[in-house]
């Protein structure tokens, strides 16, 4: 006669194929994290062990200014209020003429800085509340675009009334084109160093990995003249002016593969 099995092999029949079912299950599950994670995570040349080499290159270039800013204004004290305001004013008035006879544009003329001051008595015995007069203080800022017309410039600045001049700055004013070169030049810097260092180390260079740019100031000449400068000009038949060069750098780190 059958008999039906008894529970406890039931139990244990159902274990074994759930065990199974898990095993399985988990096996190709494994196998396709795995396969994922392969697929997905690159290996680079730094983390495969493949040495490499980081330099700076610098790359210089010196050109003609082509640009010229300078301060120009006027320094007015009177006794009243009202007498250093109509002095500062003509006199401003007539250098900003002067300037624009001289052919220097209206966006290129500024007003950089405008004050009045009161003056007062500060010496030993004196009322320091006692008002002695009044100053008014005119500042242009000026962009000249012919380096070779300041010199021209400052003269009838001055004759116009121009009494304090300073600040004169030579600049390049479009650094495209020399920027350009001295980029050419900071990348051959930087190769000519990892060359050497690769040849001190019995390797050869390989291929760049990284490049990166960081541009330095800008250097050029800077000439000034104070107050009392322009009293001075006024003597001289013209203002010497020299221009010299401009500095135009630009820096880079590269990368490079060591074979």
């Amino acid at each position: 006669m059958f008999q039906s099995p008894s529970p406890k092999w039931g139990l244990r029949a159902a274990a074994a194929v759930a065990l199974a079912g898990v095993l399985a299950t988990t096996a190709v599950g494994g196998a396709g994290i795995v396969a994922a994670q392969e697929s997905a995570t690159p290996v680079s040349g730094v983390a495969a062990g493949i040495p490499t080499v980081s330099v700076g290159g610098h790359g210089e270039v010196n050109v003609p200014p082509d640009t010229a800013s300078v301060n120009i204004g006027v320094d007015i004290i009177a006794d009243t209020l009202d007498e250093a305001q109509e002095q500062a004013t003509a006199q401003a008035t007539a250098v900003i003429d002067a300037l624009k006879a001289a052919g220097i544009a209206d966006e290129d003329i500024q007003t950089e800085y405008y004050s009045v001051n009161i003056l007062r008595d500060y010496s030993e015995n004196a009322d320091p509340t006692t008002i002695t007069g009044f100053e008014i203080i005119n500042q242009l800022r000026v962009t000249v675009r012919d380096t070779d017309q300041l010199g021209e410039l400052l003269d009838a600045a001055v004759t116009a009334g121009a009494n304090s001049i300073y600040g004169v700055t030579f600049y390049v004013d479009d650094q495209t084109a020399a920027a350009s070169e001295a980029r050419v030049e900071a990348v051959e810097n930087a190769r000519e160093k990892a060359e050497e260092l690769a040849q001190a180390a019995g390797m050869t260079l390989g291929p760049v990995v990284a490049i990166s740019e960081g541009a330095p100031p800008v250097f050029g000449p800077v000439y000034g003249m104070g107050r009392g400068g322009a009293e001075m000009a006024m003597d001289a038949a013209a203002v010497p002016v020299q221009p010299g060069s401009t500095t135009v750098a630009v820096d880079v780190t590269m990368t490079f593969e060591l074979r």
